[in-house]
């Protein structure tokens, strides 16, 4: 393709949806570190192709193996916990130096 046929836009489009593609991981990383995101379950992809599978009425174990379905399934039949996350203000407290907690969260010395 010559320089000529692509068009600005194109050049742009094509950039940032390189640039998403390429920095997706490191930014879910990021943000899982500093608490905005909660932590992925180790069997989330596992427990989500289970129930795929169960929708479809097909048996997923033959082809996720015996073990895996167990462990899906005894961890889909636990309620799921509530993940405390960070606001946004506390996320951005943590990044500008200086700032410390926030006025609502600080407590008055008055003794």
């Amino acid at each position: 393709m010559c320089a000529q046929c692509v068009s600005k836009a194109d050049v742009v489009v094509g950039t940032v949806g390189f640039a998403a593609y390429v920095f997706k991981g490191p930014a879910e990383d990021a943000l899982i570190a500093m608490g905005l995101l909660p932590e992925r379950h180790p069997l989330a992809v596992e427990m989500r192709t289970v129930n795929f599978l169960r929708d479809l009425d097909l048996d997923p174990a033959p082809i996720l193996g015996e073990e895996v379905v167990e462990a899906a399934d005894r961890a889909l039949a636990f309620p799921r916990r509530k993940v405390y996350r960070r606001s946004f203000r506390e996320a951005l407290a943590l990044l500008v130096p200086g700032t410390g907690a926030m006025r609502s969260q600080s407590v008055m010395a008055t003794k």
